[in-house]
């Protein structure tokens, strides 16, 4: 059985690991809004959405799908959101 300390340790990879993917994503979305600005196009769009939520959790079991689903959905208002203060500059 792992230690607490080995799977805080653990944890602490994962998160940082996380953090640089959020960041990473955040700078595309950085070009997404350049370009649909760019072209007219609304920022939200709800059938991508829906598509790449249902690409995305297609494989899971629940509660893991549900729990995957509101993660997801915070990192999709994070990047909305970032997109309209990009579009206001």
């Amino acid at each position: 059985m792992k230690t607490l300390e080995m799977c805080r340790l653990e944890l602490n990879e994962i998160d940082n690991r996380l953090k640089e993917l959020f960041l990473r994503r955040m700078e595309v979305i950085g070009d997404v809004s350049a370009y649909k600005k760019a072209n007219g196009i609304a920022i939200y769009d709800p059938e991508r959405e829906r598509a790449m939520k249902d690409r995305l959790s297609s494989d899971l079991q629940e509660p893991m799908k549900t729990l995957y689903l509101e993660f997801l959905d915070s990192i999709l208002n994070a990047s909305k959101e970032l997109q309209s203060d990009l579009r206001e500059k």
